[in-house]
């Protein structure tokens, strides 16, 4: 079969909805000519997982559990750990949709929250079977399309890492209840370190934040040395700090930046647009991601 070139976007019918917003259609319509033509072969995915593998909101409107979110609903998670936690998002959660701060600021106050969620952590007694229970009701939390995805991922034997600042025992479970957790899907996130009667007393190694998501975290990892040979990427996330996540990669090259902005939009969208080649306002889907896979044979 003869390899598709694309001339405009709007060839493929997904990007022709109205929620979607391109920063520079000549340079997009360049780089998925260069996926296309590198073939499955070249490809990789990199996706964050909290609010972009899975939706902001349910279609009754219920906010998306985040990884943490998963690891309060345990009911063996003590109170004092669950008002603490919620006292920290009050305070930090605004800073990061912050649409004004910049980028170093922001960097300081996330640092500043993720040693303090940390520490909460530092004595609970990890609620194994409870977080099973809570991942098996995340299914439903995943965008329309991500199981399409990571078929099409698995058939095509395109790796795919799912990068997360968030807890890695709650994306691994999510992940598994769905059945997405298959050998070519890679998690690389903040895991526990429990002592011998399973009580937290940190965080394994590095802590990886909103905005270190790149280089250090990915380095030194089983899927690093996977993607040796993968210079094109598309890349999702929702947050203006995931659209770093490829940085690491030094031989990447061409990466394809989806961005799904949730919260403030009409604040975040100049930003979005100056750090993704695709912002995706309130969509519940990965409609688009598919669509640009699927172009790649």
């Amino acid at each position: 079969m003869a390899m598709k070139v694309l001339t405009r976007l709007q060839e493929i019918p997904e990007f022709n909805r109205e929620n979607i917003h391109i920063r520079d259609e000549t340079e997009l319509v360049a780089k998925l000519n260069r996926i296309i033509k590198g073939g499955h072969n070249k490809l990789q995915i990199v996706t964050d997982f909290d609010h972009t593998l899975t939706r902001h909101t349910l279609d009754n409107g219920k906010s998306v559990l985040t990884s943490f979110g998963m690891f309060r609903e345990c009911p063996s998670i003590p109170q004092h750990y669950k008002d603490e936690d919620v006292r920290l998002a009050s305070i930090y959660k605004p800073i990061e949709a912050d649409p004004v701060m910049t980028v170093e600021e922001k960097t300081k106050h996330m640092v500043d929250w993720y040693i303090a969620a940390h520490a909460l952590l530092k004595g609970v007694q990890f609620p194994r079977s409870e977080l099973t229970h809570v991942a098996n009701k995340m299914i439903d939390s995943f965008r329309k399309g991500v199981k399409e995805l990571i078929i099409w991922s698995q058939t095509h034997e395109v790796p795919v890492l799912v990068f997360s600042a968030g807890l890695g025992e709650s994306v691994v479970a999510a992940l598994k209840a769905a059945n997405f957790l298959l050998p070519h899907v890679k998690v690389v996130s903040n895991f526990l370190a429990l002592d011998e009667n399973d009580k937290i007393v940190g965080i394994k190694g590095e802590v990886i934040h909103t905005y270190n998501k790149n280089e250090t975290a990915i380095k030194n990892t089983d899927y690093y040395n996977l993607v040796q040979q993968r210079s094109n990427v598309i890349l999702m996330g929702d947050n203006i700090g995931d659209a770093g996540m490829a940085e690491g990669m030094d031989h990447c090259d061409v990466v394809v930046k989806v961005g799904f902005l949730g919260h403030s939009a009409e604040g975040n969208l100049p930003n979005y647009k100056k750090k993704f080649d695709i912002v995706l306002v309130n969509e519940p889907s990965m409609d688009i991601v598919n669509a640009m896979v699927k172009l790649v044979l």
